[in-house]
C-alpha cells in the first residue's frame, strides 16, 4: 500500500554546504518515490533599499547562479527524474510555505545563509514544520560515530500518541520503510502523574497498570498500520520519558525520525516548543513533519 503522494519534491537551497546535503538527500527521496525534484531559492524582498535595482538584479542572478549549479549537481547524480528550478522574492518561510501547497515534500537544511539566514535555528522552521500543507523534512548532519549505535539503526523512528496527527506520521513511516526496504520503531513516550494529594502528600498510582495502558496506546495504533504493512518490521518501544528525549535517543543511527505535527500526551505541543527544538537541533538523523492533508480532522 503507498499513501500516495502527488506534486514534486522541493528542496530550498542557498549555496550552503547544509542545503547542499539537504539537495542530495531530496533528490534521493523523489527518485524513491519516482517523483519530480523542484529546487527552489528564496531571497527575502529587501524593497525600496535597493533604489536603482541594481542590487536587486545581483541578488537575482546570484539565486539563478545558485539553482543553476544544484541542477548540475543533481543531474551528475540522479540523471532518471524530472527536474526544474525556481528563483523567487519572498519571505523564506511564508515562500516555501506557498511551494507546499502543491508538493509532495519539502525538504530544508539544519542550516543556512543567504536567503535561508539561520535556517532551522529561528522562526523560518517552526513557521515552515507548523504551517506546510505537506510532509517537510529538515536534513540533520549525520549522527557521530560514538552516537551511531545507540538508537534504532537503520530504521525509521515514528512517534506514537494515538491522535490523527500521529497517525499521518505513520502512514508516512511505514510508507517510506516498505520503500527503502528497512524496519519501523514506533515509539510511545509518557510521563507519570507528578500531582499531589491531600495536605501536599505524593500522589500514588499503579505503575504497572499505567504503563499497560500506555502500551495499549501504542498496540493500537501501529495495529492498522503494520496490517497494511506485514512485510515491514515492526519494533514497539514504550517508555516513560520526555518525547524529546526518547525520539532523539531512539534516532541517533536511524535513517529518519517522524512525527506529526501536534499531538496528545507526551508529544503535546510539539512542533510549538521544546520537543521540535530537541529533534531539530539534536536528532541523528533526518527529521520528518507529518501533516494531515486538507479536509483532515487538524
Amino acid at each position: 500500500m503507498s499513501i500516495g503522494l502527488t506534486g514534486p519534491v522541493v528542496v530550498g537551497v542557498d549555496g550552503s554546504p547544509a542545503a547542499t546535503t539537504a539537495l542530495r538527500w531530496a533528490a534521493d527521496e523523489a527518485a524513491l518515490r519516482e517523483l519530480p525534484l523542484k529546487i527552489v531559492y528564496v531571497s527575502e524582498d529587501p524593497g525600496p533599499r535597493l533604489g536603482d535595482g541594481v542590487a536587486e538584479a545581483a541578488l537575482s542572478s546570484a539565486g539563478h547562479g545558485i539553482t543553476e549549479h544544484a541542477m548540475t549537481e543533481v543531474r551528475a547524480m540522479r540523471p532518471d527524474i524530472t527536474l526544474t528550478s525556481e528563483v523567487l522574492r519572498d519571505d523564506p518561510a511564508h515562500g516555501l510555505i506557498k511551494e507546499s501547497e502543491s508538493a509532495a515534500m519539502v525538504v530544508v537544511g539544519s542550516r543556512g545563509h543567504g536567503g535561508f539566514h539561520d535556517l532551522m535555528l529561528g522562526s523560518t522552521s517552526l513557521q515552515v514544520s507548523m504551517h506546510a500543507r505537506c510532509a517537510v523534512a529538515v536534513v540533520r548532519p549525520p549522527t557521530a560515530p560514538e552516537q551511531a549505535g545507540v538508537g534504532a539503526v537503520g530504521r525509521i523512528v515514528v512517534g506514537v500518541d494515538g491522535s490523527p496527527q500521529s497517525g499521518a506520521a505513520l502512514a508516512f513511516a511505514f510508507d517510506e520503510a516498505q520503500r527503502r526496504g528497512c524496519g519501523v520503531t514506533a515509539v510511545h513516550a509518557w510521563l507519570g502523574p507528578i500531582t499531589t494529594g491531600a495536605a501536599g502528600m505524593p500522589f500514588v498510582y499503579d505503575i504497572d497498570t499505567l504503563r499497560a495502558q500506555e502500551e495499549s496506546v501504542l498496540d493500537t495504533a501501529v495495529a492498522g498500520w503494520h496490517d497494511r504493512y506485514p512485510h515491514v518490521d515492526l519494533e514497539r518501544i514504550t517508555m516513560e520519558s520526555s518525547a524529546a528525549a526518547a525520539l532523539t535517543e531512539q534516532s541517533m543511527g536511524a535513517l529518519q525520525v517522524v512525527v506529526g505535527c501536534r499531538g496528545l500526551g507526551g508529544f503535546t505541543g510539539l512542533l510549538l516548543g521544546s520537543v521540535s527544538q530537541a529533534l531539530i537541533h539534536h536528532a541523528g538523523c533526518p527529521v520528518v513533519v507529518a501533516h494531515l492533508r486538507a479536509g483532515a480532522d487538524k
